[in-house]
């Protein structure tokens, strides 16, 4: 099966067009990901920042722990929160999770906080 030269013009453009659409289209989808990203953790730190400000306002300790675990554990409740297989079966196990590592990042804020 032989095309001519205006058939052979055709498919070129055809699949040009196609392999043009197909990379815009990957990154268009790579960028609102991105996109999505830079959002959530933009709203991650300034509800973190917040809530590390209010607690700061009210609290009459005399240390609190530091921001980045207010950031950390905002994180890590979104997505408890925003997980589509959380169940009453494994929340509690998550929430476990979640505060050991808060037990970490506390003991860690303890021992920085003593070193001159």
């Amino acid at each position: 099966m032989y095309f001519s030269s205006e058939e052979l013009t055709v498919i070129g453009t055809l699949g040009g067009a196609f392999v043009g659409a197909l990379s815009s289209t990957i990154i268009s989808m790579v960028n609102k990901r991105s996109e999505e990203k830079r959002h959530f953790r933009e709203l991650v730190v300034k509800t973190a920042s917040e809530h590390w400000r209010h607690v700061a306002e009210i609290s009459t300790a005399k240390t609190m722990p530091p921001l980045t675990d207010y950031i950390v554990h905002t994180v890590k409740m979104c997505d408890l929160a925003l997980n589509d297989k959380l169940t009453a079966d494994n929340v509690k196990p998550k929430l476990q999770e979640i505060s050991a590592l808060m037990d970490i990042l506390y003991e860690h804020a303890k021992n920085v906080s003593k070193k001159p």
